[in-house]
């Protein structure tokens, strides 16, 4: 796509000058820009669902009191994205990509394999993924009975299966990989991402068990 400059971009107290920001469509991405990760490598992002806000703050600023249960996951930084390289799905050993641009939770080819040799079967139902350049992609979808994230363990997730970019920019698409949306993130009351530290923070839903938190439907 076309890129263009923005000179100025004010994100929170940071400031910065983009020289190659793309320039997609608007009925693409449902607003007039995105963040990238470019612009978020020294923030805190806080999205409260039950307040439905999002804040950014310098990661160096003191934390904000977080009310409710909360578990730290520590996180692995490549390509500027935070990966949880300790996670599992099904009791094997996966990579797990936080990525707030994504709506649906979607997992890679490796993963898909993966699970069907453990007799896990495809809904019949599909879901359609569309790019921010417009592209459309039908995938289809399965349940996964437990992905484990640290102290966080996350059941009855759906999970959409595409050969998305992503993998391949990190070098996951031939490793059992999945890309955790904010379908599955909307299941907490706060997530708070810290990309400089690393770490990201998970408060439980007061209803929920330490151990046990379920998702949204992908497909919803």
């Amino acid at each position: 796509v076309d890129t263009v400059h923005i000179p100025h971009l004010q994100v929170s107290n940071n400031t910065i000058s983009v020289t190659d920001a793309p320039a997609l469509g608007a009925s693409n991405i449902g607003a007039d820009g995105m963040l990238g990760i470019d612009s978020l490598h020294s923030q805190r992002v806080l999205f409260d669902f039950k307040a439905k806000t999002m804040s950014i703050t310098p990661s160096n600023q003191p934390l904000e009191r977080l009310d409710g249960e909360t578990i730290v996951v520590r996180a692995r930084s490549r390509g500027g994205r935070l990966i949880f390289t300790q996670a599992k799905v099904d009791g094997k050993r996966v990579s797990v990509i936080v990525d707030t641009g994504s709506q649906v939770t979607i997992a890679n080819m490796a993963l898909r394999k993966m699970l069907t040799r453990r007799g896990h079967a495809l809904l019949p139902e599909t879901v359609t993924i569309e790019s921010v350049t417009g592209e459309q992609m039908s995938a289809h979808v399965t349940r996964v009975p437990m992905v484990e994230l640290g102290g966080v363990h996350l059941t009855d997730l759906s999970v959409a299966f595409a050969d998305a970019h992503i993998f391949r920019q990190l070098k996951l698409e031939n490793k059992p990989a999945l890309l955790l949306g904010m379908n599955a993130m909307k299941a907490f009351d706060r997530i708070s991402i810290d990309f400089a530290a690393k770490k990201v923070r998970f408060v439980l839903p007061a209803t929920s068990m330490r151990r046990g938190v379920r998702m949204a439907n992908a497909a919803s």
